[in-house]
């Protein structure tokens, strides 16, 4: 029998530096998929799809129709992701995220090559809408399974910098979306909705396959390895989570409840609102969106170093707190319709909800739930927020503004709701920095809530 090392803390690498260094390749691969993906069809749902495959319910019902879809595709997250939740927990960390990443590849190519409503009517939106609930269930597992992966090869010291990596590597593929995007706006407008469109999603076919070669490079985790060695695998992970660690999932539900709504709501409706209700010029807007995104990148990753220092908390309070009084100034900036004022309203909206959350978040959460069950704990925690205030935000805000004439007040408040239930879990949260990912501790120790940091 194979000597595997033992996770240690500090600034330790767990187990071969060369394999940990394809480890973090291979996960950041799939996220900028997963999230290249994503954006393409909040893009498309927010500015294309609405007369090519809704075109008998008008203007606003053909927008809400679209981003309806955009809703179903997180829906079927938390059904994807607790499904290869299992199974990465089950048969491995490897194999899983390779099926995951074939299916979110698969489903997003074929939207690019999707008849419109004018070659084979009501078709056009079924198949649509099957696509997209196999696009969500796909990328419902991959953000969970990266952080499981990128932190049971990384020592305690730097595994909230190592978690945010899959975070920058969202805005990695959400930037490089919309930019794609916005580069096939300047077609002519004829030409756009004719092909233009589809340019971008067959594009992620290529970027597939690299994942895949990377994917199939990499190695077991050693946590799961050991599982394995201890015969310590669990049946059905996800009733080990919900019988001893019920008390995380809902805190850690609780902190998504803030990060993914603002995630949407940045990227789907406040371009849709800009660009609909305001009448700001697309470029204008997707060109807000872009400085936005890309921003963010430097910004998780200093936010997951800075996490290493002083504590997740700390980090994830001032998140909490910035959104909770942000919400409110933000629709003023964005109602002046300057181009800057709207760049700057978006760029602070999506790095400072996100950097100051995604990186703490998931080293905590994985500190949080035991190696036999850390993929579908994340996973309960993340996807079920996901589809129920997730997906629905930017459907949500936008009947706000409609209920509201126009005004915006209302999803400001929405907003400021999901900031506090947020900010409120991340109180309750324990510290973690100095906490130590366990391959497999006892049932007594899983049951355990974690001391805070003295």
């Amino acid at each position: 029998m194979s000597t595997t090392p033992e996770p240690q803390t500090g600034s330790l690498v767990v187990g071969d530096p060369e394999q940990r260094r394809r480890t973090l390749a291979a996960s950041v691969s799939g996220t900028v998929i997963e999230w290249y993906d994503f954006t393409l069809y909040g893009l498309a749902a927010a500015l294309v799809f609405g007369p090519l495959y809704f075109p008998d319910a008008g203007a606003l019902g053909g927008v809400l129709a679209s981003l309806a879809t955009f809703a179903v595709g997180l829906g079927a997250r938390p059904i994807g992701g607790l499904i290869f939740a299992h199974y990465g927990d089950r048969i491995g960390r490897k194999p899983t995220m390779f099926l995951v990443l074939m299916v979110m590849g698969v489903s997003t190519t074929l939207i690019g090559l999707l008849p419109t409503a004018e070659t084979i009517g009501i078709w056009a939106a079924v198949i649509l809408v099957v696509l997209r609930l196999l696009q969500g269930a796909g990328a419902g597992a991959e953000f969970a399974g990266a952080i499981t992966m990128v932190t049971e090869v990384t020592g305690n010291r730097g595994r909230a910098y190592a978690a945010s990596l899959p975070g920058a590597a969202i805005y990695v593929g959400t930037g490089g979306a919309t930019l794609v995007f916005t580069l096939v706006t300047l077609m002519p407008e004829e030409a756009f909705l004719a092909w233009g469109w589809r340019i971008p999603f067959l594009a992620s076919a290529a970027m597939v396959l690299v994942a895949a070669y990377l994917r199939w490079r990499v190695e077991e985790t050693p946590a799961f390895r050991k599982l394995e060695q201890n015969d310590s695998v669990q049946s059905a992970p996800v009733l080990e989570v919900l019988r001893n660690n019920r008390r995380s999932v809902l805190l850690g539900m609780g902190v998504f409840v803030l990060i993914i709504p603002w995630a949407y709501a940045m990227q789907v409706f406040v371009l849709s609102y800009v660009t609909n209700t305001l009448e700001v010029p697309k470029g204008t807007a997707l060109t807000g969106l872009i400085i936005a995104e890309f921003l963010a990148i430097p910004v998780i990753l200093a936010c997951g170093r800075l996490a290493d220092r002083v504590g997740r908390r700390p980090v994830m309070l001032f998140g909490a707190a910035f959104c909770l009084l942000f919400a409110m100034p933000m629709f003023w900036m964005l109602e002046s319709g300057s181009g800057v004022l709207i760049a700057v309203a978006m760029t602070l909206g999506i790095c400072v909800s996100q950097g100051c959350t995604s990186g703490p978040a998931g080293a905590m959460l994985a500190d949080l739930f035991p190696a036999r069950s850390r993929w579908s704990g994340i996973a309960l925690s993340r996807e079920i927020p996901a589809a129920v205030v997730g997906g629905t935000a930017p459907l949500v805000a936008t009947a706000l503004v409609a209920w509201g004439g126009g005004s915006p007040v209302g999803v400001a408040v929405y907003l400021m709701v999901l900031s506090l239930v947020g900010l409120v879990a991340i109180v309750a949260l324990p510290e973690t920095l100095e906490r130590t990912t366990r391959p497999a501790p006892t049932a007594a120790a899983d049951a355990s809530v974690p001391s805070r940091r003295s």
